[in-house]
């Protein structure tokens, strides 16, 4: 069984760019966007379902996708915004999504300046915040899956891919790159060298 991940970011770039990034020689693709200086994330721990989870410490787990990218975001601690409201806070959290959604990313404010980079022009990322689903039993990156709960989906590594669109990446063509648009139960992996070009790319 696999589960798909959401973006909702800027649809008319994120088109434009993933209709380039066919190429066999370079599977990824950006949004459009990226962060003029260091974006702050902030996390709100409400809502999550502790209860028949494999993962021990959800907490450390889904914030820890905040730093895997570098030192372009970083974790700055907890607060009571909630996600996905124009608040000018970037907002980690959790929520029940629909339609079989790990994790989704919507970009709330970019616009300019325009930042240039290795030839591409980008626009100015101001304010961006993920939502992680209450739906799924979920597992961490050092914890066994299948664990004595069930089979489970892990949370670091949807965390670090929902993180890669907040950075200015789209979904990959690559079923091994992180940013692939799916996990399946129990499949860990983490940033490769495909999501490692598209990091390059945004000049971070």
């Amino acid at each position: 069984m696999t589960k798909t991940l959401r973006f909702a970011g800027i649809a008319c770039l994120a088109v434009a760019v993933v209709a380039v990034a066919a190429s066999p020689v370079s599977a990824y693709c950006l949004t459009g966007v990226k962060w003029g200086s260091q974006g702050q994330i902030f996390y709100n721990s409400s809502g999550k379902v502790t209860s028949g989870q494999c993962a021990t410490n959800l907490d450390s787990a889904v914030t820890g996708g905040i730093g895997a990218w570098g030192n372009m975001i970083r974790n700055a601690g907890a607060t009571g915004n909630r996600p996905n409201r124009r608040d000018g806070k970037n907002v980690l959290g959790w929520a029940k999504l629909g339609g079989g959604t790990l994790g989704v990313t919507n970009y709330l404010s970019y616009g300019s300046p325009i930042l240039s980079c290795g030839g591409n022009s980008f626009q100015s990322l101001f304010e961006a915040d993920v939502r992680i689903s209450t739906t799924y039993r979920w597992a961490s990156g050092n914890g066994a899956c299948p664990c004595a709960q069930g089979s489970a989906f892990f949370v670091d590594d949807v965390s670090t891919h929902e993180f890669g669109h907040v950075i200015g990446l789209c979904h990959s063509n690559q079923p091994a790159a992180l940013m692939y648009p799916s996990f399946g139960v129990c499949e860990n992996k983490g940033i490769g060298p495909d999501d490692t070009a598209g990091k390059n790319a945004l000049c971070y």
